[in-house]
C-alpha cells in the first residue's frame, strides 16, 4: 500500500491489532498522516491507554472487524485464526507498508536460527567499510521508527532481519535474500510446516540475488538461479581456513565468533560482501578481519556469563528449538555437565536431541514443565524438587522444577569443577517467563545469589 492510498482512508475506520511495541509505532505513524479514526484491538485488558484513542480490549477485541477499512496486524498475531480468516484482504503489516514505499536496496535475512547474529555481523562489516547502512526488523525497533519513509530517507543498504511472523503475503523487491536453515519453529502459528515454508520461500522470486545454504539444495532448491554458500565453489571452509577459490583469506585465529554453525553464517556474510563489492572481496579483507576478530556474538546466544565456584555458566536463553540446543551441545561436547531445559509444547521432534544427550553422556538435567515426556517418558511419578536417577541408557540425574533458584542450586551441587552448566531451551518458555531477557536476568541473579548466601 502506497502512502497516498493510506492517506485516502481519512474518513474510514482503521484498526491496530495488538498494542505493544509495533502497535504503538503504527499508531504514531498514522497520526503523522492525520489519520485519527483509529481503534486499538487487544486481548490484554491492562494495556497502557491514550485518552483520546478508542480501545476495544479483553474478550470482545476481535468482534465487529467488518467495520474497519484496514487492519494493521502486529506480526505476532497469526492470520490463520478463525476470527481473522475472512478479513485477510484487510490485513496489512508495518513490513509490507515499508516495502511498498521504500525503493532502494534491501538485504533480507530470514531463517530459523542465528539470523540476528548474522544480521548484526553484516551490518558491522558494511559500516566498517564506509557504507551508509541501517539494521532493522526483528532484532530491534519497528521499521517505521527507524526509517522515515515519509521523507524518502535513503541508505546504501538496509539489513532487514525478518521472522516468519513478518512474511505472510509479503511481496517485496529485494537486492539480496539469504536463507541458512529452516527448522520446525512457529509452525503452529503458521498452521503447520507447509505454510511456514511458504512464508520463507515464496518471496524469493523478486530478489536480485538469492543466497541459500547448500544443505537445502536437495531438499527444496534445485534451480540454478541461486548462489549456494557453505559448500561453495568460491568461498569454502576447511582445516580451520576460509578460502576464496584456492587462496586462504581467513583462519580461525582471525575470528572471535567460534563454533561450527557460525562458520556457515560467516560464509553467507562473505558472499554478501562479495556481491556488494562486485566480486572483489580482497580490497576490504583487512576491514572484514578487523570486525571478525572483535565480534564474538550477541547476548543470550552461547554467552559465557562467567566462571563461579569453578563452574562455567553459559546462557543460550534465546534457543527455542531442539536444533539450536543441539548446536549448543555440539559446541561444548563433553564439557557440559549440567543442562537446563524446558518444554513448552510447540510440536517439536526431540529424537535427535535425545540422541545428543546420550552421545555426550550429560550427567545432570534440569527439566522445566510441561512436555518432558517427549524426551523421556511420562515423569508424573516423580515429584517436583526431588532429585532422582533416571534408569535409562546413561542414567542421568534429573530435577523437575518450576524454580530457577532450584535449577541453579542443583547445578552448583552436581556440576564438577571446570565443567559447564548450560542454559538452553530447546523450546519456548512463555509458560514461566515473558521472554529470554527476564529468564536470563533470573538465571544470572540466582547464580550470584547462591554464592552470596554461602
Amino acid at each position: 500500500m502506497k502512502i497516498k492510498e493510506l492517506i485516502s482512508f481519512q474518513n474510514h475506520k482503521i484498526a491496530i491489532l495488538w498494542f505493544w511495541k509495533e502497535g504503538k509505532s503504527t499508531l504514531f505513524f498514522l497520526l503523522k498522516l492525520w489519520l485519527s479514526n483509529i481503534s486499538i484491538l487487544d486481548k490484554n485488558k491492562n494495556i497502557e491507554q491514550i485518552e483520546w484513542i478508542k480501545y476495544i480490549i479483553w474478550e470482545k477485541y476481535l468482534c465487529n472487524l467488518d467495520e474497519y477499512k484496514i487492519i494493521f496486524k502486529t506480526a505476532w498475531i497469526s492470520p490463520y485464526t478463525k476470527e481473522l480468516d475472512k478479513y485477510k484482504d484487510k490485513l496489512i503489516t508495518q513490513s509490507q507498508l515499508f516495502f511498498d514505499n521504500y525503493k532502494w536496496k534491501v538485504i533480507w535475512i530470514t531463517w530459523t536460527k542465528w539470523k540476528s547474529t548474522i544480521s548484526t555481523l553484516t551490518y558491522e562489516i558494511l559500516k566498517k567499510i564506509w557504507y551508509n547502512v541501517k539494521l532493522v526488523g526483528n532484532i530491534g525497533n519497528p521499521v517505521l521508527d527507524e526509517i522515515n519513509i515519509l521523507n524518502n530517507e535513503k541508505y546504501d543498504y538496509i539489513i532487514y532481519e525478518l521472522s516468519s511472523y513478518m512474511l505472510e503475503w509479503m511481496n517485496p523487491k529485494l537486492y539480496i535474500w539469504v536463507l541458512n536453515n529452516i527448522y520446525n519453529c512457529h509452525i503452529e502459528w503458521h498452521k503447520w510446516r507447509e505454510n511456514y515454508e511458504k512464508a520463507k520461500y515464496w518471496i524469493i522470486k523478486n530478489a536480485e540475488y538469492k543466497l541459500i545454504n547448500y544443505e537445502l539444495n536437495n531438499e527444496i532448491f534445485t534451480n540454478n538461479w541461486a548462489i549456494y554458500f557453505w559448500d561453495s565453489w568460491k568461498y569454502s571452509y576447511k582445516n580451520w581456513l576460509f578460502y576464496n577459490y584456492e587462496q586462504s583469506i581467513l583462519d580461525d585465529y582471525d575470528i572471535a565468533l567460534k563454533w561450527e554453525h557460525n562458520k556457515r553464517n560467516i560464509s553467507a556474510v562473505l558472499w554478501i560482501i562479495d556481491i556488494i563489492n562486485s566480486n572483489d572481496i580482497s580490497k576490504n579483507i583487512e576491514k572484514i578481519k578487523e570486525i571478525l576478530s572483535s565480534f564474538s556474538g550477541l547476548p543470550h546466544r552461547l554467552e559465557n556469563i562467567w566462571t563461579y565456584n569453578w563452574i562455567t555458566f553459559i546462557d543460550d536463553g534465546i534457543a527455542v528449538t531442539p536444533e539450536a540446543t543441539i548446536a549448543a551441545i555440539e559446541t561444548y561436547k563433553q564439557n557440559i555437565w549440567t543442562i537446563i531445559l524446558w518444554w513448552q509444547d510447540w510440536n517439536y521432534d526431540y529424537i535427535k536431541l535425545v540422541n545428543i544427550l546420550q552421545k555426550y553422556n550429560i550427567e545432570n538435567i534440569v527439566l522445566f514443565p510441561d512436555t518432558w515426556e517427549k524426551i523421556f517418558w511420562n515423569l508424573s511419578e516423580y515429584n517436583y524438587e526431588n532429585e532422582f536417577i533416571l534408569k535409562w541408557t546413561f542414567n542421568p540425574k534429573i530435577l523437575k522444577t518450576k524454580s530457577m533458584k532450584s535449577a541453579v542450586s542443583f547445578a552448583y551441587k552436581n556440576t564438577s569443577k571446570w565443567k559447564i552448566c548450560l542454559l538452553s531451551n530447546a523450546a519456548p518458555s512463555y509458560n514461566l517467563w515473558s521472554g529470554f531477557i527476564e529468564k536470563w536476568l533470573e538465571y544470572q541473579f540466582e547464580i550470584k545469589n547462591y554464592l552470596n548466601k554461602k
